[in-house]
């Protein structure tokens, strides 16, 4: 197989990303170096559509070899197992500003599988992994709106600095990963101490800037060694189809969403949709889950319409309104710390367990922290939205919120030396219509003050959601679950 090398400069480190001579029968492979850390990326897809799904069955996997960090995994079977927290949230942010990209109607299964061979301590593998995802969809002839470019940006004194080492890292009063295309960007995370809208707003741009080199040196693989364009089946709607359902069930889905009451919206939208199903049964015997869709997407383009050109929110709220917020704190009798935090029909209660330093987590992974002294762990059980169904171990997105609210607080929280204690902090899901992750780091400010954490300052969080409609843009504060 013939070898193609690429290299460009990345915040004045060299990034070398060659293809051609591994992982042959992927569908588009990669292999990206920086310095010592080198990780190799494969996108493989399925040649026909999943049957009987209504959505795009993209996963994301990022391996963790811990030979490529020099260690042997611990235990008595010695090899590595379940993906670490960190783990999981590496492909989370590989996720994210991928899954857009792809057009509606693609079932083909795609995986995108990141397998870290080598780590320089200085250089983590996270970045280039998101690199390389991108570099092997490009090249794969897959159905993929990209490329994308993704970059770390840190802040040391009021200075922005690109993909920091780590001595930078230490320094850093800002770790903000930022994704995008040449023309926007797709996905931000952050982590700051305390900084200006102004300072994140400018590390934003100045990561974009960077962002669109990357696109371009992506685009330039992509236009030598891309493969034809993939062949699939594009899962649409009928025209007929749809024209006769908006047609007679435009008015009906009006209807159904003129009340602000969640509960009564939602019978008025499940009376709609089974008689249309009724309606069309004849015309359309085989077409239940086409007119399902339809009525989906024409309940989306009304809800869209009355907030964007009538201003009205499907609860009655101002774009700036935040819903009616209630707390308790100190409900436990036998715990550390509890409290419940409830906006509108999202309620979250969080429990606090303090204990002696050497109940902190140790950390077994290929990164530098190996151990932490602050655990946030989120649940949401089915029964938080009403739902029956088995509960499992912690799922990705249960991860992934109780890091986001860990990495909320963990700036206002003491030093060791001032509380020499690891802390637990349980979010548990109560009730939940949208902004749940947000809820939970109020309830763990008012859990952790409850049981006598010192706190520089209580952390408060909210949602926030864009909607565009044409040329006109709205900002929404506090978004509800229809509106996310």
């Amino acid at each position: 197989m013939e070898n193609h090398v690429f290299k460009m400069e990345v915040g004045g480190r060299e990034v070398v990303v060659e293809s051609g001579k591994y992982c042959g029968q992927a569908t588009g492979s990669c292999t990206v170096r920086c310095g010592d850390t080198v990780v190799m990326v494969s996108a493989t897809a399925s040649e026909k559509p999943r049957d009987g799904i209504d959505f795009f069955p993209l996963s994301i996997e990022f391996e963790e070899k811990m030979y490529s960090v020099g260690k042997i995994p611990g235990g008595f079977i010695k090899r590595e197992g379940r993906p670490s927290e960190k783990a999981v949230l590496s492909c989370r942010l590989i996720d994210r500003p991928l899954r857009p990209l792809f057009p509606k109607g693609f079932r083909n299964d795609v995986q995108v599988i990141a397998t870290v061979l080598s780590v320089e301590p200085d250089i983590p593998p996270e970045i280039w992994a998101m690199v390389g995802s991108s570099v092997a969809l490009s090249i794969s002839g897959l159905p993929f709106a990209g490329p994308t470019g993704s970059v770390v940006v840190g802040m040391i004194d009021g200075e922005y600095v690109l993909n920091p080492n780590s001595e930078q890292r230490e320094k850093s009063d800002l770790h903000l990963t930022v994704s995008g295309t040449k023309d926007a960007v797709m996905m931000v995370e952050a982590g700051a101490n305390e900084i200006s809208e102004d300072e994140m707003l400018g590390a934003i741009l100045f990561a974009h800037e960077e962002i669109k080199k990357i696109c371009a040196f992506i685009q330039g693989i992509k236009d030598e060694i891309g493969k034809p364009d993939f062949e699939y089946e594009m899962h649409e709607i009928p025209e007929e189809l749809d024209a006769a359902v908006r047609e007679k069930f435009y008015d009906r889905m009006v209807w159904a969403m003129e009340p602000f009451d969640r509960k009564e919206r939602s019978e008025r939208e499940a009376a709609v949709k089974a008689e249309a199903v009724e309606y069309f049964t004849e015309q359309f015997p085989e077409g239940r889950a086409d007119i399902e869709d339809s009525l989906y997407y024409t309940m989306k383009e009304i809800v869209r319409k009355k907030i964007v050109h009538d201003g009205v929110r499907p609860d009655g709220r101002g774009y700036e309104d935040v819903r009616p917020i209630w707390c308790e704190t100190g409900i436990l009798p036998r715990t550390h710390g509890s409290a419940v935090f409830t906006r509108g029909e999202t309620q979250v209660m969080d429990i606090v367990t303090l204990g002696p330093i050497g109940d902190g987590q140790t950390l077994d992974g290929i990164s530098e922290d190996t151990f932490k002294r602050y655990m946030h762990q989120y649940n949401m059980p089915p029964f938080s939205t009403g739902e029956a169904r088995p509960i499992r171990s912690a799922n990705r997105r249960e991860i992934g919120h109780g890091a986001l609210a860990e990495r909320a607080i963990s700036p206002m929280l003491p030093g060791e030396d001032e509380f020499p204690y690891a802390i637990r902090a349980v979010s548990e899901v109560l009730s939940s219509n949208g902004s749940t992750s947000q809820a939970s780091v109020c309830a763990s400010s008012l859990a952790l003050m409850d049981a006598g954490v010192p706190m520089k300052k209580p952390v408060a969080g909210t949602a926030m959601g864009l909607i565009k409609d044409e040329e006109k843009v709205v900002v929404l504060t506090d978004i509800q679950g229809l509106e996310d």
